[in-house]
């Protein structure tokens, strides 16, 4: 059983320390932090869906309240001023409670006016996180110098954070399992996700991004966003990225699956392997950057095995014939956030380690340390546009007939959440799929 009370109040505390560093280098003496608004569609009189600002959910588990927010000054109690909307348009949102109250001073708002007048009294030069409203003095609005310190270290997850993003991996496992009994049904797109949402119980809304759900060529669109209500007819593939979220954290998962095609199902068994070895070597002091160029290394070596080359494995690699295979990073950190703030940063100060020029979309290149969670995202792709460059660049070296065999079929992605710890990488997406 997890305990939640004592994990939360250790998150609490490290969480004030590091609120209390950034606040001294930034030079401000306290933080009102906001969890946002709703934003109205533009000639419309609906609402886009509300996403909270991470740095209130470090905070507070509430990532569907606008209009609140959390104060914070070194050496006093936090205060949460929740906003509790009357309108008789919705249903009025119920006072919060639970175990992670009792590290606040609560405040009930219940108008707009009301709630700021409640995030005064606490003096000296503050500072906002959030996004500033029109008119506000912007030189005190989400400071670089700010944000940069609590990002970096943003990276390393309590262990409150860790077992929050575990219970989303296990949310998220429940929906795979479904969607994969629903897709040897031979189901569509439309009916996949539907099943994947009624088994998490969360609503597109909740779900720390909207699902890909793909079937066969739809695979090779690395975000494709459309749900069709076709299904295809003969062998296929299916890939499925698709989290959940807990507490405000978020779990990011893919899998791939197919029917009817022998060769198909040897590359995902090979990806599988593959993505496991990578997995095992997310240890503490490993650069990422280098762990994204293994990646590369083996996907040449599998291209090899599975005869989809002509040339052998390290000129694959060195010529850059994988990066048409795999055109995305191997990952990123994840959290409060999908693609976790932080990624490229080297230090507190906001020091940048930007991706190396043959891997432009990597989105972290840091050395991992004790406490990251950071996904392993290995592919295998066949893009239409990518594979016509490669054609006319090395026309020789890429077996073109295996190739179109398996275009149909979109491609592969496996992504699990790994936690790095000192002890060795911890899968929390395996673990909640056994």
């Amino acid at each position: 059983m997890t305990d939640w009370p004592n994990l939360f109040s250790a998150h609490v505390s490290e969480w004030s320390a590091r609120f209390c560093d950034a606040l001294d280098a930034a030079c401000f003496d306290a933080v009102v932090v906001r969890s946002g608004t709703e934003k109205q569609i533009f000639r419309d009189d609906r609402a886009y869906p509300f996403s909270a600002e991470p740095y209130f959910k470090v905070w507070a588990p509430l990532a569907r309240h606008p209009g609140s927010a959390i104060v914070f000054a070194p050496g006093r109690r936090p205060r949460l001023v929740y906003f509790e909307d009357t309108s008789f348009w919705h249903e009025a949102p119920s006072e919060p409670e639970g175990y992670w109250l009792e590290h606040f001073d609560l405040v009930v708002a219940k108008t707009p006016a009301e709630a700021a007048r409640r995030l005064e009294g606490f003096g000296g030069w503050v500072a906002n996180i959030g996004e500033p409203s029109d008119g506000v003095d912007t030189e005190t609005w989400n400071p670089k110098a700010l944000l940069a310190h609590l990002d970096y270290f943003r990276a390393v997850k309590t262990p409150y954070e860790r077992a929050c993003m575990a219970r989303a991996n296990v949310i998220a496992a429940s929906g795979h399992s479904a969607a994969e009994r629903e897709y040897r049904r031979n189901a569509s797109e439309f009916r996949l996700n539907q099943a994947y949402l009624e088994a998490t119980e969360q609503r597109e809304t909740e779900l720390p991004y909207l699902n890909i759900v793909a079937l066969n060529d739809h695979a090779a669109v690395l975000h494709y966003q459309n749900l069709t209500h076709v299904v295809p007819e003969g062998p296929s593939s299916f890939l499925l990225d698709a989290g959940a979220s807990y507490n405000g954290y978020a779990a990011d998962v893919t899998r791939t699956h197919c029917r009817g095609a022998d060769q198909m199902l040897a590359l995902i068994e090979s990806m599988h392997e593959l993505q496991q070895t990578l997995c095992s070597k997310a240890v503490v002091g490993v650069d990422f950057v280098e762990l994204n160029e293994l990646a590369h290394r083996d996907l040449a070596q599998l291209l090899r095995e599975h005869e989809l080359i002509r040339c052998d494995a390290e000129h694959a690699y060195e010529s850059g014939i994988t990066r048409t295979f795999l055109p995305h990073g191997l990952g990123h950190l994840l959290g409060l956030q999908v693609h976790d703030a932080g990624g490229h940063l080297q230090g507190p100060d906001g020091s940048t380690r930007h991706p190396p020029a043959e891997h432009p979309m990597l989105r972290l290149t840091r050395t991992l340390e004790d406490g990251f969670v950071v996904t392993i995202e290995p592919g295998l792709y066949f893009i239409p546009s990518l594979l016509e460059k490669l054609r006319d660049r090395v026309p020789e070296q890429v077996n073109w007939k295996r190739v179109e065999t398996l275009v149909k079929f979109g491609g592969v992605r496996i992504e699990d959440n790994v936690c790095v710890t000192e002890q060795g990488p911890l899968n929390l997406t395996r673990a909640a799929m056994q």
